[in-house]
């Protein structure tokens, strides 16, 4: 079956948008949602904002191993929605979520409800209109929206993630259908991510991680004003005995994405995200005897428990606190402390790649940045 990744693949279709979208949708290229048509010039405007050839290959898509050519990510990245500004994310996106590291091939197929979330930092956050703060994992954000979108798309088209086929998962989850947001750089009181795995600040990244859900903790002063006990909450959230982190024998990282408002708090009552991540790992977990009494495949958590304790990883740098979400006052306070735990597929590493840097304006075009 033709898929519309390659300039020899030209569906011509005579007729409405609707006519236009009904005909990709009967051929399987769609995520169930509108696309907008990519025609040749949509396309080539998306090539030209890349910086890059058309065919140049930026990786093989497990576990269909479609090539991921510029032409066929922004074949996807039109379709999604995206603003020609947008291609370096995407881009950037594609090799993360292609690296070995991340296991593509094992979660693409996955009956796990397993989505490739994206989370974007660096100058290009601002520069395209990331969303980072009061609902940065929700709707009303066109670059948050159809970027998610468009990986999610490339996974269907290139890497045959088609639901049911390609893609096993039991459930699934909304976040399949778009996961990308920013981390809040400028309130931050500690390192962002990028910066924390090495890159200097004023490059921008996008790290792919491989995230199955989303679980809201309210940590509020009404619930307590203390920041240890506000941790104990989310301590609590991460002790899962069925997640694949635990289950699968203590495996790969989990996600912390905090609120500005908690990290705030907590880095002025003297915890710095090494502190956080200690704090959390140390009062996460099951005694080993109760996570026995249920799960029977004792051989994968061999060497995993010298305290007695069964957690979801193994060390605390397993721990990934971005910083996302909320708002601070005009005093640099905020009411509202949430945290966001985000298990993982387990069996997957997040991966950060640079961005390509070409020049963006601030109004999120391609021009002088």
């Amino acid at each position: 079956m033709a898929h519309p990744t390659s300039s020899q693949d030209i569906l011509e279709v005579e007729g409405s948008f609707e006519d236009v979208w009904l005909a990709m949708l009967e051929r399987g290229w769609t995520d169930g949602l509108p696309v907008i048509p990519p025609t040749e010039d949509r396309v080539q405007r998306m090539v030209a904002a890349s910086g890059r050839s058309a065919h140049d290959v930026i990786a093989v898509v497990p576990p269909a191993r479609g090539v991921a050519t510029v032409e066929k990510i922004a074949v996807n990245a039109v379709m999604a929605g995206c603003d020609p500004s947008y291609i370096p994310v995407v881009i950037a996106g594609v090799d993360a979520m292609c690296d070995p590291k991340f296991n593509l091939g094992g979660l693409n197929p996955s009956t796990n409800p397993v989505g490739v979330a994206l989370i974007v930092n660096g100058p290009i956050r601002r520069k395209i209109g990331i969303n980072c703060g009061v609902g940065c994992l929700g709707p009303g954000w066109r670059a948050n929206a159809t970027i998610g979108r468009a990986i999610r798309l490339i996974l269907i088209n290139l890497g045959g993630g088609v639901p049911g086929k390609g893609d096993m998962a039991t459930h699934g989850f909304p976040g399949k259908y778009s996961f990308c947001f920013g981390e809040n750089e400028e309130d931050n009181p500690w390192d962002p991510l990028h910066v924390e795995r090495g890159f200097p600040r004023d490059v921008s990244t996008v790290t792919a991680a491989s995230i199955n859900g989303t679980v809201n903790n309210q940590m509020g002063e009404a619930v307590t004003h203390d920041v240890r006990r506000k941790l104990l909450i989310l301590a609590d959230a991460m002790t899962q005995m069925g997640s694949n982190n635990l289950r699968l024998g203590c495996i790969g990282e989990v996600f912390i994405t905090v609120s500005i408002g908690f990290a705030v708090k907590a880095a002025s009552a003297g915890m710095s995200k090494a502190d956080v991540k200690k704090f959390l790992y140390d009062h996460c977990g099951y005694p080993a005897d109760e996570v026995f009494n249920v799960l029977e495949e004792k051989f994968r958590f061999e060497g995993t428990y010298p305290d007695g304790i069964i957690r979801p990883v193994r060390q605390p740098d397993h721990i990934v606190v971005v910083v996302a979400g909320g708002a601070l006052s005009e005093g640099g306070t905020e009411v509202t402390h949430k945290g966001v735990y985000m298990p993982t597929f387990g069996d997957s590493w997040s991966v950060t790649k640079p961005v390509l840097d070409i020049r963006v304006s601030d109004q999120g075009h391609p021009g002088s940045s």
